[in-house]
């Protein structure tokens, strides 16, 4: 059983284990027409070194986005005449 004072540490530990397979599980899947600046290989060599900062510049700017398709465009409705 881990003494209490060992438990943020270990918090922290799993914290940052996670931030880092995080986006090494989500290059993997990512497609490779998505991939922005270097290649995937490239990416995943970055994401294998294990440093946090290659985890950040995939999550900021390692992928293209999705166009998002959901929006519908605003019919203008013209101008509305007053009666009276």
């Amino acid at each position: 059983m881990p003494h209490l004072m060992d438990v943020p540490a270990l918090v922290l530990i799993a914290l940052v284990t996670a931030v880092s397979l995080w986006p090494l599980v989500d290059c993997v899947r990512t497609p490779a027409h998505r991939v922005r600046f270097v290649p995937k290989p490239l990416w995943l060599l970055f994401l294998l070194s294990g440093s946090f900062l290659a985890a950040l510049a995939w999550v900021c700017c390692g992928k293209k986005p999705i166009p998002d398709t959901t929006t519908i465009p605003l019919r203008r409705a013209g101008s509305l005449a007053r009666t009276g």
